[in-house]
């Protein structure tokens, strides 16, 4: 398929229970990497000779660059070239992923949580899988709806998509204590969006692909 989302997805199943720390306190986190190509089809002006009238469809480009500098004026942060979107899902059940832009400062990582901005939305998983019991391993594939929402006061996009992903274990200090999802998801959506500068903020048609990359599994102490 043309367009396609590569997605690995935290799964709203775990295939054992999640390993718990001795601080009650202490929850696991999968943090993956989030990147956005998608393209965008908008209404031009129209033109005409003395017999034909012509419509014409612009295109642009949305990528992490340009939704981390919209998200820049709602958080008052100017982040670097380097600033990254991350998706940060709880274990082991988590519909409802929290959006972070990870940045450096000064050799120092800090985190800004643009959820509020900027969301992810597991609507709908169906697994089809086989679970070792000993040692645990998982493995199949799932069904899934995911969408993203971006919703600013000038500019918001909604886009849904559909894949038929690859499941297996994420680890925590060795262990299996998570199930993510690995594969590819067509996506489209609408919204509006500042096209140009000369142009505004115009109804734009959205197509495209989004990455979703890594299983790392974090401790962290709330």
């Amino acid at each position: 398929m043309k367009n396609r989302w590569k997605l690995i997805l935290i799964a709203t199943s775990l295939a054992v229970s999640v390993a718990q720390s001795t601080a009650q306190n202490t929850v696991l986190k999968v943090v993956q990497d989030l990147n956005f190509k998608l393209t965008g089809y908008y209404q031009m002006s129209p033109t005409e000779n003395p017999s034909t009238l012509f419509r014409h469809a612009g295109k642009i480009t949305v990528n992490n660059k340009d939704i981390i500098n919209l998200l820049e004026s709602e958080v008052n942060i100017i982040f670097t070239p380097d600033a990254k979107l991350k998706l940060i899902s709880l274990t082991p059940v988590d519909p409802n992923p929290r959006v972070i832009i990870r940045d450096t400062y000064q050799g120092t990582k800090f985190d800004t949580d643009v959820t509020e901005f900027f969301s992810a939305e597991i609507l709908t998983t169906i697994e089809d899988t086989k679970i070792n019991k000993n040692p645990v391993k998982t493995t199949g594939k799932s069904y899934d709806v995911i969408s993203f929402e971006l919703k600013l006061t000038d500019v918001n996009f909604r886009l849904v998509g559909f894949g038929n992903l690859q499941v297996k274990n994420g680890k925590y200090e060795n262990e299996p204590v998570a199930v993510v999802h690995t594969g590819s998801v067509d996506s489209s959506g609408s919204g509006v969006f500042q096209v140009s500068y000369i142009t505004g903020i115009v109804p734009v048609a959205l197509t495209g692909t989004v990455s979703i990359s890594g299983s790392d599994v974090k401790a962290e102490t709330q």
